[in-house]
């Protein structure tokens, strides 16, 4: 009888228990590996959003010349039928590329610490702003990596986009008006880029919250959260 008893309890686990208990240690894994997954893309969003506002701030402390070199356009309020031209900048960052649309942004980032240049770059780029001849770095001089086929001043470093699954670029605009009143624009997406900035305005809309433009208006100009 004893030994029937000890013969009993060394039987130790069935196969069907062993299935059962393998499965719940995959359902705990997969569970435990997701939620590493999110918190370090949380982790990312927020490196990539503190890194956006330092640009933000970079572009609004800007002194911009009244003869400002951007993009000329203009926006017509779907509500008042008004319309207003604006000068606009940007700076668009994605994975490997921070770009500035002209030498004012460029500067902008500059004054901030956020691009390195060197001494000869720098007033080369602010002689341009005053209305000097265009003028462009050599690629390798600091940060700056090359000229777009746009005339944007491209440059690599740490500011370029950490998150994986939220958003691949974002991208922050500047509007002076016609008084030089500054206006701020904010996008991001999670598109497939194909030409220019990938337009996604669930992800543009909560990048802007996060940045601070919450409650702004979307605009048709650059498909973007301004005000």
């Amino acid at each position: 009888m004893i030994n029937d008893i000890k013969k009993n309890s060394n039987k130790g686990f069935s196969l069907a228990e062993l299935i059962i208990v393998i499965a719940i240690m995959v359902v705990l894994a997969s569970t435990i590996s997701i939620s590493i997954i999110r918190y370090i893309e949380k982790g990312r969003q927020t490196i990539d959003i503190n890194n956006a506002k330092l640009i933000k701030d970079a572009v609004t402390a800007h002194a911009y010349p009244s003869d400002f070199g951007g993009e000329s356009v203009t926006f017509t309020d779907p509500d008042t039928g008004v319309s207003e031209t604006f000068k606009r900048g940007w700076v668009y960052v994605d994975k490997t590329e921070i770009r500035c649309s002209d030498a004012s942004t460029c500067l902008a980032l500059v004054d901030a610490g956020l691009v390195e240049l060197s001494d000869a770059a720098i007033l080369g780029i602010t002689e341009y702003e005053d209305g000097g001849p265009a003028y462009y770095p050599t690629p390798g001089d600091g940060d700056y990596i090359r000229k777009s086929n746009i005339n944007e001043y491209v440059f690599r470093n740490k500011l370029t986009v950490k998150a994986t699954n939220t958003w691949n670029t974002y991208q922050i605009d500047v509007y002076i008006d016609d008084v030089g009143e500054l206006h701020l624009g904010a996008s991001a997406s999670n598109a497939i880029r194909t030409n220019g900035h990938a337009k996604d305005p669930k992800t543009a809309s909560m990048f802007a919250e996060r940045l601070g433009l919450d409650g702004s208006r979307v605009t048709p100009i650059g498909e973007q959260n301004s005000r």
